[in-house]
């Protein structure tokens, strides 16, 4: 989906040069490297995790760099805020890196505080970059074809589909709206612009109760019984493909090695 010269995640799936891998085996790997980066809770497995993605992503799947970074940027703001939460600390003080006069308290930063604020920072992007891996190189019919042979319940697919275009449809109807309240000066000032907003959101809820009935018709009068069923493409699982898996593995063991003898 366009947006003026951005392009959406969904799109970035059909792009992808990771496109034509296993979906199985891509779900597996993007899930697994996720779990490891949680339960290792180490700061060199999340390092490692979060660059070999970003190799996976930009290097092999031909995602553009600055496009990459540029979605990265979404979880950026609250990934951040946590960070920071962690970080600073409140009371007297003592021992400190940083500290300040914060109303009738002391706002501080000890090396400990920054320590654990860098590592949960560090591991949620890592968290984040694997999740991306699956998403920008998977369309999510696929993505639901694999909870399907995994036995997820039909009604928890049927929901996960639904929601997920019917996000696109809402985004494409909230654009309109913007840009005809832009094309009639509806952003010309603050006052102008907070009564715009709270016009386009009463529309959006009135479009999106029609759009949702017009969508279901248009279900049903292609066979819709409750269950949607997708065309699969067969897509071996192939040697270079486990190599990459096995590389990973490689520099996950080396440095586990490395914690081990620093430790």
């Amino acid at each position: 989906m366009h947006r003026g010269h951005e392009i959406s995640a969904d799109t970035y799936s059909y792009l992808s040069a990771l496109r034509e891998w296993n979906t199985t085996y891509k779900v597996a790997f993007s899930v697994g490297a996720l779990v490891t980066v949680i339960a290792a809770d180490s700061v060199g497995v999340s390092a490692v995790t979060l660059l070999f993605m970003l190799f996976l992503s930009v290097g092999v799947g031909k995602i553009p760099v600055g496009d990459y970074f540029r979605l990265m940027k979404i979880p950026l703001a609250f990934i951040l805020l946590g960070g920071a939460a962690i970080t600073a600390q409140f009371g007297s003080g003592a021992d400190s890196l940083f500290r300040t006069r914060f109303f009738l308290t002391n706002l501080y930063v000890t090396q400990s505080s920054l320590t654990l604020g860098i590592h949960v920072t560090l591991k949620a992007f890592s968290a984040v970059s694997a999740l991306y891996l699956m998403t920008l190189s998977t369309p999510m019919g696929e993505i639901i074809s694999v909870f399907r042979k995994i036995r997820v319940p039909v009604l928890i697919l049927e929901l996960m589909h639904l929601i997920y275009r019917y996000i696109f449809i809402l985004s494409e109807t909230n654009q309109r709206q913007k840009d005809a309240a832009g094309s009639r000066l509806g952003y010309c000032d603050l006052k102008t612009s907070l009564r715009t907003f709270s016009g386009e959101l009463a529309n959006l809820l009135v479009l999106s109760m029609k759009k949702a009935e017009t969508y279901y018709d248009a279900m049903e009068a292609r066979g819709y019984e409750g269950n949607a069923l997708f065309w699969e493409e067969t897509k071996p699982l192939t040697a270079g493909q486990l190599l990459y898996a096995g590389l990973y593995l490689a520099l996950l063991l080396g440095t586990f090695c490395l914690i081990g003898r620093r430790g």
